[in-house]
């Protein structure tokens, strides 16, 4: 892809950074479409800023989306997230991105993450599985919906475009012991 020219560097500086000061791989190969990559960053932006999940819940979200895809560039950056920002334990993030992975949840951790695998799995949710989260009430849940499929979207996307995990992420990865498989 070609270098960002004045507009879409501008735009870029609207977007999500990596560690290292650098618009994320997703908003520079997505820059060349500029009203693509500006709604797409206005809907990630809402769930950062304005979405009523909290962090912890939403990172679990992200990553069980990112795992179950295959979305290796989400992973990543995730993995940092979730590690820097949301708390999550390793044993957590590991289990997150497999649900093969040993791990024992809380009850309200395993509610979200069977809500997650189930619409994943089907494109829908039973009835008990929305009654599950039955606290979240229907505002949170329908974000939640809109969440997965999101963040199911962006795993396509990076995959079938080939987007490599920001190097500085990559760094901080590694330094922190998580280097992504």
């Amino acid at each position: 892809m070609r270098d960002p020219d004045q507009e879409q560097r501008q735009s870029l500086s609207k977007t999500m950074h990596a560690p290292d000061g650098t618009p994320v791989n997703v908003f520079a190969t997505l820059v060349h479409q500029p009203q693509l990559m500006r709604r797409v960053n206005a809907l990630g932006g809402y769930f950062m800023a304005h979405g009523s999940i909290a962090l912890r819940d939403r990172e679990l979200v992200i990553l069980r989306v990112a795992g179950t895809c295959d979305g290796v560039y989400e992973e990543g950056q995730h993995r940092w997230i979730a590690a820097e920002k949301a708390g999550l334990s390793a044993g957590e993030i590991e289990a997150a991105i497999d649900p093969e992975r040993p791990h024992t949840w809380s009850a309200d951790d395993g509610a979200l993450l069977v809500f997650v695998d189930e619409v994943l799995a089907s494109g829908t949710v039973s009835d008990p599985t929305w009654a599950s989260l039955d606290s979240w009430g229907d505002v949170a849940r329908t974000e939640l919906l809109v969440l997965i499929g999101f963040y199911r979207m962006l795993a396509i996307v990076t995959n079938a475009l080939d987007v490599e995990l920001d190097p500085s992420v990559a760094d901080v990865l590694e330094r922190q012991g998580k280097p992504l498989a």
